[in-house]
C-alpha cells in the first residue's frame, strides 16, 4: 500500500460560515487525489488506485471509489480492501454512500456494457448485493432521499438519437413504483439533495450550455435554471433547500463555487489552486 500522504492547506472565504465540509477530486500534476475540506484545512489523500469515481462519508472518514484498475474499493483511515463483487460479468461505477451505516448504492454496468445497466446496493459487511432500480434502457448517478426513497438519473435515448436525452427519475422504496421528476428534452445529470429535504438541484444542458437547475421532489412545479453562466455550470451538491455548492469550468480551469435560490454567487477561494477539480461532494447527512 502507498503511503498516504496529507497536506493542511488553509482556505480562505468571506463567507466561510456557509460552507460546510467538501470532499472532491483534484489533479495533483501526476494523478487525481482525493481532497477534503473541513473546518478551514484541505487533507489530500492519495489512495492505492487513482480514483475514477467516489464518495466520501463524513461521519465516518470512508472513501468508495473505482479505481484505475476499474474495481470498487474502500478506504478507512489509511486502510483498503477491494470489494469482492461479481467482476467477471459486469463492471460498477458511480458509487454513493447511504446514510446509514455500511450501505451503499452504486451503478452496475451489466456485461460492461453502459448501454444495460441496474442501481445496487452493497451490504460493506459482506459484500452482499441487492437490486434497487432496474428499468428499460440505463440508470445512473444513484443519491439517496431519505429512508424510503432514491434519486437517479434514466438515459432515455443513446441510439438512433439526435442527441443524448437523460431525464432524472424518483422511485419509492416502500411502494416500489418510479416517477418521472424532470422533463427537459435535454441531458439532465447529477441530481443532488441533503439528506430529508425536499429541493433537487442538477445540471442539465437545456439552453445547449450547461448550468445548474432546481426543482422540488414533492409537487408538479417544473424545474427552474439557477445559474446564468456562458461558463459550464455542473457537479452540483445540495447545502439544504436553498443553497449549493457547484463547480464552475471556464475553460482554463475549474473553481468550486457558492449559489443559492436568491441569486447569491461567490468562488470559494483555496490558498492552493487545483486547476482541475471534479465530482463536488458534501456533508449530507446531518
Amino acid at each position: 500500500m502507498k503511503i498516504i500522504f496529507v497536506c493542511l492547506i488553509s482556505i480562505y472565504t468571506l463567507f466561510a460560515y456557509t460552507i460546510p465540509s467538501i470532499a472532491f477530486l483534484a489533479y495533483n500534476g501526476e494523478e487525481w487525489i482525493v481532497c477534503v475540506l473541513e473546518n478551514g484545512k484541505i487533507t489530500e489523500i492519495q489512495l492505492d488506485e487513482e480514483p475514477h469515481s467516489f464518495d466520501y462519508n463524513f461521519k465516518n472518514d470512508q472513501i468508495v471509489y473505482v479505481g484505475a484498475d476499474s474495481k470498487l474499493r474502500f478506504y478507512v483511515h489509511g486502510d483498503e480492501r477491494e470489494l469482492q463483487l461479481p467482476y467477471k460479468h459486469s463492471g460498477f461505477t458511480q458509487p454513493s454512500f447511504l446514510c446509514e451505516d455500511n450501505l451503499v448504492y452504486a451503478v452496475e454496468l451489466i456485461n460492461k456494457n453502459s448501454r444495460s445497466t441496474k442501481i445496487v446496493q452493497i451490504d460493506l459487511k459482506d459484500d452482499s448485493l441487492q437490486t434497487v432500480v432496474k428499468q428499460n434502457s440505463s440508470q445512473f448517478e444513484p443519491v439517496e432521499c431519505d429512508e424510503r426513497s432514491i434519486l437517479f438519473t434514466n438515459l432515455v435515448c443513446n441510439q438512433g438519437c439526435a442527441k443524448l436525452i437523460q431525464e432524472i427519475w424518483i422511485k419509492n422504496l416502500v411502494t416500489g413504483l418510479s416517477e418521472q421528476v424532470t422533463l427537459l428534452n435535454a441531458f439532465s445529470t447529477n441530481p443532488s439533495i441533503h439528506y430529508g429535504s425536499h429541493m433537487m438541484f442538477f445540471n442539465s444542458n437545456r439552453y445547449d450550455n450547461y448550468n445548474i437547475w432546481a426543482k422540488k421532489i414533492d409537487d408538479d412545479a417544473r424545474a427552474f435554471q439557477v445559474t446564468f453562466s456562458e461558463a459550464i455550470d455542473t457537479d452540483p451538491v445540495a447545502i439544504n433547500d436553498n443553497s449549493f455548492l457547484f463547480i464552475r469550468n471556464n475553460g482554463s480551469k475549474q473553481t468550486i463555487m457558492y449559489g443559492d435560490l436568491q441569486g447569491q454567487l461567490y468562488e470559494i477561494k483555496l490558498l492552493k489552486e487545483y486547476n482541475k477539480i471534479r465530482q463536488l461532494k458534501v456533508q449530507r447527512c446531518d
